[in-house]
């Protein structure tokens, strides 16, 4: 009974830490939590237009922020593998930021995007 039990435990484990240890993680056809995080670091009320767009060239998230001064968003995310972002102040030029987050040091499980509203310009970051 008890190898039985053993046994039973050992192979229900195994599907979960393969997921947690990110084994076969091109073949789950699932993609990556990507949390979408703007941050109004102007004193100012800003409208950032985010659009997310996956490898496949699909898009995933077309969003539009109105962030008041010193605010940030953490509402909106994606489920899926994204190539790149193209972002949008008040109307402006469109910048275009290619996702390519630092693996080492997050894990693989999804790497969000910080979109930082500086009073001059926007800059990208990335956290775990």
């Amino acid at each position: 009974m008890k190898r039985r039990a053993l046994l039973s435990t050992a192979l229900g484990c195994s599907p979960i830490l393969t997921g947690c240890l990110g084994f076969d993680r091109e073949q789950s056809g699932e993609g990556t939590t990507v949390e979408i995080i703007p941050r109004n670091h102007t004193n100012q009320q800003v409208s950032l237009s985010v659009a997310v767009y996956a490898t496949d060239g699909s898009l995933l998230l077309d969003h539009t922020y109105s962030l008041p001064g010193g605010h940030g968003d953490e509402s909106q995310g994606v489920e899926n593998r994204v190539d790149h972002l193209i972002v949008s102040r008040d109307g402006g030029d469109e910048i275009r930021h290619e996702y390519e987050p630092d693996v080492d040091n997050c894990s693989r499980d999804g790497e969000d995007v910080q979109i930082l509203v500086e009073p001059e310009d926007i800059w990208f970051a990335y956290s775990c």
